[in-house]
């Protein structure tokens, strides 16, 4: 049953993708979209880990885990929030070093980019596509193997750690 929800899940996504993409290649390249230099990529690695949105969201998930009794030796007090923060973090920086250095090797562009689209539908096909999407030297928009891979690699982290 779940797995069927995932193939599903998935099927949602990379036609997602894929229309996204269709409509890019429709109107070209992005606008105004410069290809980041190493050092402008590593400024994205450095904010999306250390800054805010890595530190808000990991922190946010552990209070949602807060309610689980997993594992047995971690509290639901603040000695546990600590340890689930602490493993959720640590994920999350496996996560993004893997799709980071990935991208890195791929010549992609692994950041997420704002669209300049409007309206509720648009913008939200963008928002779940560009979870699966990076764009190349030219701008163009592509299916991301580093996005898709990293996410599993901080998980398989945790677990076998």
């Amino acid at each position: 049953m779940a797995r069927n929800q995932l193939i599903q899940t998935i099927a949602i996504l990379l036609a997602m993708v894929s229309a996204n993409a269709h409509a890019q290649s429709s109107s070209g390249a992005a606008p105004n979209y410069a290809f980041p230099d190493e050092r402008q990529q590593f400024h994205n690695y450095l904010y999306n880990t250390f800054g805010p949105p890595g530190l808000i969201s990991t922190a946010i998930r552990a209070g949602l885990e807060q309610s689980k009794p997993a594992p047995p030796e971690w509290d639901s007090g603040a000695e546990g929030y600590a340890e689930r923060y602490g493993s959720r973090f640590g994920m999350s920086l496996i996560s993004e070093t893997t799709k980071y250095s990935l991208g890195a090797v791929m010549d992609e562009d692994v950041s997420f980019h704002r669209c300049d689209c409007t309206g509720l539908i648009p913008r939200s096909v963008h928002a779940v596509a560009s979870t699966l999407t990076a764009r190349t030297k030219s701008g163009q928009t592509i299916f991301s193997l580093p996005a898709l891979v990293s996410p599993y690699a901080g998980s398989f982290a945790a677990v076998n750690a």
